[in-house]
């Protein structure tokens, strides 16, 4: 569905994403943001009835606009880190082409990542009533983070050559599902709700403890920073 095709109506928030990185030319960056447009409007937007209209520039964001900074390196409070999104005002993200080493990264599906997770829960504050397995085997209730792109974070597919991130649908969120009655992800990589893919997480909240279940061969190294904002939440309050 090409993006010029989609009307947005009033309510539909704009995304500004800043190229500041010097190793991604405005050719790049323009390709990078028709293909995240893509997603949003053909693939995100119908299963969960929310978009955003993204808006590429190198000039400071548009007033009242959720913002996207790219960026080469992370500073060194971040180091480790390749992408993270959390809210200062308004809604905010930082995702990193090279590491803190200086080593070129995949940022692509990064961006995707974060992009999707501002769409849905862009102030950092939507939790569901769910559960995690536990190391023995047995379902734990808990709180739950509206992080769509964690728990399926290692699926990929392409949109135009570029990498894009899965994403769990809202379905999802609802543990009355039953297990294999649906696509709980876009890829159908996960076959109930609140089940962790290979190479994804989830952070699962229980009173004032935030326990983060990591699915097989998961990049505990490459986790998004938005589940430590939570945290520091969690334990002040």
């Amino acid at each position: 569905m090409p993006s010029a095709a989609v009307r947005y109506d009033r309510g539909s928030p704009t995304i500004t994403i800043r190229n500041e990185s010097e190793l991604v030319s405005e050719r790049e960056f323009a390709r990078v943001v028709g293909a995240l447009q893509v997603q949003i409007d053909r693939d995100f937007f119908p299963l969960w009835g929310w978009r955003a209209k993204l808006h590429p520039t190198r000039s400071p964001s548009r007033r009242g606009a959720m913002q996207i900074l790219l960026r080469d390196v992370p500073p060194p409070e971040d180091a480790g880190e390749i992408g993270y999104h959390f809210i200062d005002g308004l809604p905010q993200t930082f995702v990193y082409t090279r590491d803190h080493r200086g080593k070129a990264l995949e940022f692509h599906s990064t961006l995707s990542h974060e992009v999707l997770e501002m769409i849905a829960d862009p102030g950092v504050n939507l939790y569901a009533r769910g559960h995690y397995l536990t190391p023995s085997g047995r379902h734990r209730q808990a709180w739950i983070p509206f992080e769509v792109c964690d728990p399926v974070q290692g699926n990929l597919y392409r949109i135009d050559g570029i990498q894009m991130s899965d994403f769990v649908v809202p379905e999802w969120f609802e543990p009355e599902r039953k297990r294999g009655s649906l696509k709980f992800s876009f890829l159908d990589a996960v076959r109930e709700p609140f089940e962790v893919a290979r190479g994804g997480y989830i952070d699962a909240v229980v009173g004032d403890r935030v326990h983060t279940v990591w699915g097989t061969k998961a990049y505990r190294n490459r986790r998004r920073h938005r589940s430590a904002v939570r945290r520091g939440r969690l334990l002040t309050t």
